[in-house]
């Protein structure tokens, strides 16, 4: 019998950092583009669907295993390459949700 994935919940807190991260994709492309490679972008896209929709379904499995290991590997990012990559996945890393803000916010402001 295969192990069930517990299916996590779409929560406010990546309802909001869904928006944030789409102004800075949008606004800020620079800024964006120090969060670096293909999977993140990928990944990027596979979560808006997922938060647009409000729920994980069955098919999102194999990602949230995906999903959840990034988490776990980059947690303790503190640079804003790595607090953008973050972004893409809707992460928030150790540092916490204000320092995370408060660096891309700075990055934004220094690119002009």
């Amino acid at each position: 019998m295969a192990t069930e994935t517990r299916l996590p919940e779409v929560t406010q807190q990546m309802k909001s950092l869904l928006e944030y991260a789409e102004d800075i994709r949008r606004n800020h492309p620079e800024v964006w583009k120090k969060g670096g490679n293909i999977q993140g972008n990928e990944s990027y896209e596979t979560l808006k669907k997922i938060v647009q929709r409000g729920h994980f379904v069955e098919a999102d499995e194999d990602f949230v295993k995906t999903w959840e290991a990034w988490k776990a590997r980059h947690a303790n990012h503190v640079n804003i390459e790595g607090m953008v990559a973050s972004l893409k996945w809707l992460a928030v890393p150790d540092a916490g949700l204000n320092e995370m803000k408060e660096l891309i916010d700075a990055e934004v402001k220094k690119q002009g």
